[in-house]
């Protein structure tokens, strides 16, 4: 079957997932599968399947932006084609950053439908998609409840010990408890900082998780920069997230992303299941047709 995918992911998010195995293939241009099967050993390059060829790829400027024109190619030619600045810079961005794994694998999955009941009931109760909540659980500690991290945080949503007794949801050591005090944190962030935000649903979990790894205060300065460049403020995709980057560092844009290529594995895993499950059921009501 060919899938979909949210626009909001670029071709290097579904290389990262194709190393992960969260898709069997993807298409992407030449030169960039070329370019990300150097630090992404798990990829093989299908040369010899080709979907379009002759394409031509290159920025579009306007005819009255000498200056513009002269920017760009003194850059391309003083920086980006120097041997070996393009793939350094990506060999360095994956050194430091978190390497995405499989969030649909058998043990992660079985955790998954284990604590699912759990991120529907507080993902409602306080505004969040659940499987975005379930995919931040993921990103913080592999859905394990029994993680703890050198800095003290606990469990499923990786709380610290102080904000839990703060939050007053119980003992952050139960799963039911960490789950909802990592729930109730996130619309805190949102309430205190962001009351006056026209978010849309997924924007208001995107901006809830950057909050939560960059602190509140900064993203909050991170909006205003944006709309004075002209940037929508409420959006985070290649709006907030480009200032966010360029000022805070790659760390939260790729942490935000990370959970956003776990939602949509989760999404497009449970999507699969109960359309094979419809399938199934049309055989069963119809044996004579086949699935």
């Amino acid at each position: 079957n060919i899938i979909l995918v949210p626009d909001a992911l670029e071709d290097e998010d579904l290389m990262e997932m194709l190393q992960a195995k969260i898709f069997d293939f993807t298409v992407v241009d030449d030169w960039m599968a070329s370019l990300w099967a150097e630090v992404l050993p798990g990829i093989t390059v299908r040369d010899d399947i080709v979907l379009r060829s002759k394409g031509r790829i290159g920025w579009a400027i306007r005819k009255n932006s000498p200056r513009l024109e002269s920017e760009i190619l003194d850059f391309y030619r003083i920086v980006l084609k120097k041997r070996g600045v393009i793939e350094g810079r990506i060999q360095q961005y994956h050194r430091n950053i978190e390497k995405i794994k499989d969030p649909t694998g058998t043990g992660e999955w079985k955790r998954f439908e284990q604590t699912l009941s759990l991120f529907r009931k507080y993902g409602n109760r306080y505004g969040f998609d659940p499987l975005m909540l379930a995919a931040q659980g993921y990103q913080e500690s592999r859905l394990d409840q029994s993680k703890r991290s050198p800095a003290g945080a606990i469990g499923i949503m990786q709380i610290m010990p102080k904000t839990g007794r703060s939050l007053k949801v119980g003992d952050i050591k139960i799963t039911e408890p960490n789950i909802h005090a990592g729930a109730k944190y996130l619309d805190l962030l949102m309430t205190n900082y962001f009351s006056d935000a026209c978010f849309s649903e997924q924007d208001r979990s995107l901006f809830a998780f950057a909050s939560y790894n960059a602190g509140p205060g900064r993203i909050s300065r991170m909006r205003t920069l944006a709309k004075e460049r002209g940037l929508d403020a409420n959006r985070w995709f290649n709006n907030v997230e480009l200032v966010t980057a360029e000022k805070v560092g790659f760390e939260t844009t790729a942490y935000v992303r990370n959970i956003y290529k776990y939602y949509v594995a989760y999404k497009l895993t449970i999507n699969s299941m109960e359309e094979k499950q419809k399938i199934l059921q049309q055989a069963v009501a119809d044996p004579s047709r086949k699935p």
